[in-house]
């Protein structure tokens, strides 16, 4: 049976608050469950904003394919992505480095990196520097 959908990003006819799910239905069997419901960060933007994304993910992140796929200039791509990220609280995180995740030996200037912002102290330094890993203990002989 066909239903009339409701864009989850309707805002409220009275206030424009923020609209939230309240009851789930399962259209296979009829279930419903009734409950407060958290809207994952994406629930927040608008059609536009998700079909940006949709473009920006089949262009591969590639602006110049957005400019043509969007019909706008690049700095009109950059505002875009800007607002988003903006909008989904990223704009003062830096970017995970994936080389440092996947790489089970970090690099002495990782290591030396990590140790100055304080993420590690100088005892752990030392491990890793020593090709010891996160946990391993070690003979407590540390030269200073």
């Amino acid at each position: 049976m066909a239903r009339n959908r409701i864009d989850a990003n309707v805002r409220c006819p009275s206030c424009n608050g923020q609209l939230y799910p309240r009851v789930l239905v399962c259209d296979s069997c009829g279930l419903k469950v009734e409950g407060e419901f958290v809207m994952n960060e994406f629930g927040s933007l608008t059609p536009d904003e998700l079909h940006f994304l949709r473009v920006f993910i089949y262009c591969e992140g590639r602006i110049r394919d957005m400019e043509a796929a969007l019909g706008v200039s690049y700095p009109t791509v950059k505002g875009h992505l800007a607002s988003i990220k903006e909008k989904l609280n990223l704009s003062g995180q830096k970017p995970v480095d994936q080389k440092a995740v996947a790489d089970p030996a970090p690099t002495a200037d990782v290591v030396l990196d990590q140790l100055e912002t304080g993420q590690i102290s100088y005892k752990e330094a030392v491990k890793l520097l020593r090709g010891k890993k996160k946990g391993e203990k070690d003979d407590g002989n540390v030269a200073g």
